[in-house]
Parts: structure tokens; sequence; C-alpha cells
């Protein structure tokens, strides 16, 4: 099956996020700054980036090199546009997280947002650990089921409405227990409330070194 997030143009993305019914675009853009002011990450790796929203806040004073994994051509030659002279190095892969390659040990920070819904994240969390550095941090955004709501926000951007037959909710608790597992610590957990009934849950896991 071909995966809808291939036939969804940016203007309908960004449209759609925007949307006052929806209004997510701007609180993910406020959470992935507060996460680059709390970490301060030499490297960074974001999972999903979609069209580099929140990017202009990487400070290149403080990040030397930012990835970005995204399986929509469309979105990726946005990103490169937008931010190739940003002062860090930019490296934007058109893939999906399930096939990306990622290097050991290589990221001070992995930013993961409302993407786990949409992959089979219980396969991809490990190699994401495994690509943290000792005592980086994994940021992971999740969208809460809402009994006001469903789980694609109708708008007058149609498009996204093909994304239900892939939208799986993710439980934080679950999530939690399958990061301890894999020697991950809870660090920062919060809901942040959306319209239209929504909310988001934060989840802030830090690296714990292996011991010798």
């Amino acid at each position: 099956m071909r995966n809808p997030w291939l036939d969804i143009s940016e203007a309908d993305y960004v449209g759609h996020m925007s949307s006052p019914a929806v209004d997510q675009r701007r609180v993910l853009n406020g959470l992935f700054r507060e996460v680059l002011q709390n970490h301060h990450p030499k490297t960074v790796l974001v999972v999903g980036c979609s069209t580099g929203n929140g990017f202009e806040h990487v400070d290149p004073e403080v990040t030397e090199r930012l990835t970005a994994l995204e399986i929509s051509p469309t979105f990726v030659r946005r990103v490169a546009e937008q931010f190739s002279k940003s002062g860090f190095e930019l490296d934007v892969r058109c893939t999906n997280v399930a096939d990306a390659s990622l290097e050991p040990d290589a990221f001070d920070l992995i930013h993961a947002a409302l993407i786990f819904e949409y992959v089979e994240w219980t396969e991809i969390l490990p190699r994401l650990v495994a690509a943290l550095r000792s005592g980086g941090a994994l940021s992971v955004v999740l969208q809460r089921p809402s009994s006001a709501a469903p789980a694609v926000t109708p708008t007058a951007f149609n498009s996204l409405l093909a994304l239900h037959s892939i939208f799986r909710f993710v439980d934080p608790d679950v999530l939690v227990e399958q990061a301890q597992q894999l020697r991950m610590t809870v660090i920062t957990r919060r809901t942040v409330p959306l319209p239209a009934g929504k909310a988001f849950e934060l989840l802030c896991f830090s690296h714990r070194p292996s011991r010798r």
C-alpha cells in the first residue's frame, strides 16, 4: 500500500496543522524549541521532520549537525532549501524511518514528534536508542486519544484524511516500559492541552551509560 504521506502537499500539511481547529504546528514548534534549550545538543536527529517546523530554533553556536529523516520528497526539498544556510551541518535524508541507516552513538538528542503513531515503533525504538550517545536524550511527542475529536481532525485540507488508514495511538505507559528495558530513564513527562479536546503527551528520556 502506498504511504499516504507521499500524497500530501506542503500547502495542505501546513494549512491543516495551522488551522484553528488543529493548531498543532505552533505547539510542536514550541516543544522542539524547549527540548533544544533544555539539552544543548551538539548533534541532533529529527525523525519525521515534515517541513522543518522549529528548525529555526537550532543555534549553530551550540548544534554542529542536524540530521533529519522524512519520507516525503516534497518536504525534504523544502527543508533542504530553507535551512541550507543556517550555520550548522544539515543532513536531510528522504527515507522511511524503518529503512533508515542510523550511526551508532552519534546523537546527543533525538526528537520524534507525532511519528510513532505511523510506524512500528517497538521495532524502531531500539535503533533510536542505539543511535544515542551515553547521556543523550530521546524526546517523543505522542497524540492522546480524545472522546471529543477523531485522530485526524477534519479540515478544509482533505488529503490528510487518508492518514486515518495508518494512524495508531501509542500508549505512553507502554512506551515508558519499553524504553526502561533499553536502559532509558524518564526525565520529563507531561500532558500538553490542544484545541478541540485533544492533547499531546511529551516524554523525554535520558540514555543511561552501560556499566562496565
